[in-house]
């Protein structure tokens, strides 16, 4: 694991331009500071970008069924996080940080961009929306429910893919 910079991640975006087709989004269920190699790139609790890849096309075991020609990014955090029927949400002992929230939304604009794909949902997904599509998602299950609901920053919980999908789009105007 190495941590890297968003000019080192447009570079490698570039370098995997035509191969890579879908961005799936995470969290890890863990702490702010553990990383895991299951991801291509991990975002501690401090907004630090982590790749435990050397290239975004090496195959990555994250999404079921969904792994070929796409990249997974994870935010360090909520450990003991539960997800109810009635929509709200617990993030456990360990919350998403702003600056983890911050940094998603800018790498997802950085691969985006030197990726050449749109910043839509048919793109860039949770793995909650992901998992929604394959019937294992908060709206079937609750096996998966990664950035199903996200605090905006009045802390007004919200569509996390969308929160996310939309601060990108706002870093894609700077």
């Amino acid at each position: 694991m190495r941590e890297i910079t968003l000019q080192e991640l447009a570079m490698l975006a570039e370098q995997a331009q035509g191969e890579i087709r879908r961005i799936y989004l995470h969290w890890t269920a863990g702490h702010y500071d553990n990383t895991y190699d299951d991801y291509h790139l991990n975002i501690t609790g401090d907004g630090r970008l982590w790749s435990s890849c050397r290239e975004l096309t090496e195959y990555k075991e994250h999404t079921w069924h969904r792994n070929s020609g796409a990249v997974a990014v994870s935010i360090c955090c909520c450990a003991d996080a539960v997800a109810y029927a009635d929509g709200s949400v617990d993030f456990g002992s360990v919350p998403p940080t702003q600056q983890q929230l911050e940094t998603l939304a800018r790498v997802v604009a950085v691969l985006c961009r030197g990726l050449c794909l749109p910043i839509d949902d048919n793109y860039v997904m949770t793995h909650a929306e992901a998992a929604d599509l394959d019937s294992y998602g908060p709206a079937d299950t609750f096996e998966r429910w990664d950035l199903w609901k996200l605090a905006d920053s009045n802390g007004v919980l919200c569509d996390g893919g969308e929160l996310i999908r939309s601060k990108a789009k706002a870093y894609c105007q700077w």
